[in-house]
This record gives structure tokens, C-alpha cells and sequence, in this order.
């Protein structure tokens, strides 16, 4: 996101996402309406509505952009298309922490502690967008047998991996290790665990060796 002057913006297209993230960390809040944000990059408020409804629909064009930038960036390595399934989750995850840790001081004011769930709106199309992914990456992961095909429960991974997700992200946020090196460990822990989850289990291969015994008794 190119940083926004704060003297004047282009009349044509306000840089309204870096102006929500400038505003709120100067004045220690989000602004209360869209004539406010308007006013403090001195263009008139009918620009606002051209692109945005409303100030939630801002803020979610924010974490939807920093899933988005992530997404672009990591698809656009030539390496990413060779890993595993397990390992583009780890470097969706990893590079998506690098680049909010830019945004970090913004994000606290946003998203830590209560503000998380006082404003959940604002990760709805983060959501979506994420879902999306998390699905296109579990059908690849059916496909090479990194995930086991358990037909309904399949439904159920996506939701699984945005609630992994909300989990690193708050980790993130009260991690005071140096270069978060602790939130890096629980992503690690987290991806592992959930792939442990969708793989073959003990279950799995004892449902498969009744199934061969009954078929063959």
C-alpha cells in the first residue's frame, strides 16, 4: 500500500486504506466517521463513498489487502509451486506475520484484546478470502494424500484453519520474543497439528483393516 500524503490527496483516488492506517496511529484511534477521515486527507467526503459504504468496509478492505498482497507474493515464487501442501501453509503464514509486522503498532489499536471481537466485522472479507484458499489447499492436499478424504468432515477444514489463523494472529499480538521467534514456533506447532488432524490416523488405518478382514474373511 503506497504511503498516502497527509498534506493533500489526489482529488481521483485517495490512498483510502494507508489514510485509515495514518489516522489511527496519529490520533491512537480509528476515525468515527468517513467525513473525519475525508477531512484529514483534505478531499471531500463524496470521494469516500465512491469506493467505500461504509468505515467497516474500509477496514475490511485493509486485512482482506494484507491477505491478498500475501497470497500474490508467495503464488509469485517460483519455489512456493514446488512445496508441499504443509509447507505453502507455512509460508502463507510466515510471510502474512512479516508483512503485518510493518503494520504492527497499527494493528494493536485495531485488533488487540477485546477490539478483536468487538469489531469481528472487520475480518469478513479476510475471511472469505482465506476460506477460499484454505480450500483450493486442502483439495491439493486430497489429491496427494496429504489430507484424508472423510467426505462431510471435509466441509469442516476450512473454518478449522481461519480459527488456526485468529489463534496466531492474537499469539502475535501479545509475543514480546525477540523477532517473535515464540509466534514462529506456534505456527510451526499449529500447521503441524492440523495437518495431524486431516492425515491418516490410527482410526483411519484401523477402519481400513476391518474393512479389508470383512471383505476378505
Amino acid at each position: 500500500m503506497a504511503k498516502q500524503s497527509k498534506t493533500k490527496a489526489t482529488e481521483s483516488n485517495p490512498n483510502w486504506r494507508e489514510a485509515f492506517i495514518d489516522f489511527t496511529l496519529e490520533n491512537n484511534r480509528p476515525p468515527a466517521s468517513p467525513y473525519e477521515l475525508s477531512k484529514f486527507v483534505q478531499v471531500s467526503e463524496e470521494l469516500f463513498y465512491e469506493v467505500y459504504g461504509n468505515l467497516n468496509a474500509l477496514a475490511e478492505d485493509i486485512w482482506n489487502g494484507f491477505f491478498e498482497d500475501t497470497k500474490n507474493q508467495i503464488q509469485a515464487d517460483e519455489q512456493y509451486q514446488t512445496f508441499s501442501v504443509r509447507e505453502k501453509l507455512l509460508a502463507f503464514y510466515y510471510t502474512w506475520l512479516e508483512n503485518l509486522r510493518k503494520y504492527r503498532s497499527f494493528v494493536i489499536l485495531v485488533a488487540d484484546g477485546k477490539k478483536m471481537w468487538e469489531n469481528k466485522s472487520q475480518f469478513d472479507a479476510f475471511k472469505k478470502s482465506f476460506k477460499e484458499y484454505a480450500q483450493e489447499l486442502l483439495n491439493e492436499a486430497l489429491e496427494t494424500g496429504e489430507a484424508e478424504n472423510r467426505n462431510f468432515l471435509n466441509q469442516a477444514y476450512p473454518t478449522l484453519l481461519w480459527a488456526d489463523t485468529m489463534y496466531i494472529l492474537r499469539f502475535w499480538l501479545k509475543d514480546s520474543s525477540k523477532s517473535f521467534e515464540q509466534t514462529d514456533a506456534a505456527v510451526e506447532k499449529v500447521t503441524n497439528l492440523f495437518f495431524d488432524v486431516i492425515g491418516k490416523t490410527f482410526l483411519d488405518s484401523l477402519f481400513d483393516f476391518a474393512k479389508f478382514a470383512f471383505q476378505n474373511k
